[in-house]
């Protein structure tokens, strides 16, 4: 998440909501964040992850890490309502690493996620969009590469913008107006980013 990156259940807790807040503050923005901070931490000590947010990944293990990914933001994507961007540049880069059309038709797909609102739908975004901001400081993690390798392809992690993240976070509070909304969208959002950290766990 923006929030806090630089990227079947529900790892740790949801911490409670504070039952007063100033309108004046982003209550859902604060919610979001909040509920998937224990993740977020988490995912920093992803080894691959790591390797890629410090530029000394390999080619080989990135192309693993992006084959991987693609495994859930297929799935992710259509469930959220999302255009398919990121899966649609994933698969342009896999292409361009070696990956043919049939390579990345058979990659394996995690399970669907359970999606039951739109609330739910809100977290699942927060999670997605907010990653694509740490992908930025991954690519240029990557692009200051001092291996002498070929430069690796990074649509996937430049594929939304700033505008993309401002645009989404100022309707949180308009979209999320009460406890209740705002609740169901940080369940859906730590439930869904930990189906994201058990589907990378394979590299563990």
């Amino acid at each position: 998440m923006a929030d806090t990156v630089q990227s079947i259940g529900i790892i740790g807790a949801i911490r409670p909501l504070a039952p007063a807040m100033s309108p004046a503050r982003p209550a859902a923005r604060i919610a979001l964040r909040d509920a998937t901070h224990e993740i977020h931490t988490r995912m920093h000590l992803h080894p691959a992850l790591a390797r890629l947010a410090a530029g000394t990944i390999t080619a080989a293990e990135y192309r693993a890490v992006l084959a991987r990914s693609l495994g859930f933001y297929a799935i992710a994507e259509p469930v959220l309502g999302l255009a398919g961007r990121l899966t649609d540049c994933l698969a342009v880069d896999l292409a361009e690493l070696g990956f043919s059309p049939a390579m990345i038709a058979d990659l394996p797909r995690c399970a669907p996620l359970a999606i039951a609102d739109a609330p739910a739908v809100i977290g699942g975004r927060y999670v997605l969009i907010g990653a694509s901001m740490g992908g930025k400081v991954m690519a240029r993690a990557l692009a200051a590469r001092r291996d002498g390798g070929p430069a690796l392809p990074v649509r996937f992690l430049t594929a939304l913008s700033q505008n993309d993240w401002a645009q989404f976070t100022a309707s949180l509070d308009e979209n999320l107006p009460d406890a209740a909304s705002r609740n169901r969208a940080a369940v859906a959002a730590a439930a869904i980013f930990a189906v994201y950290e058990n589907w990378m766990a394979w590299h563990a």
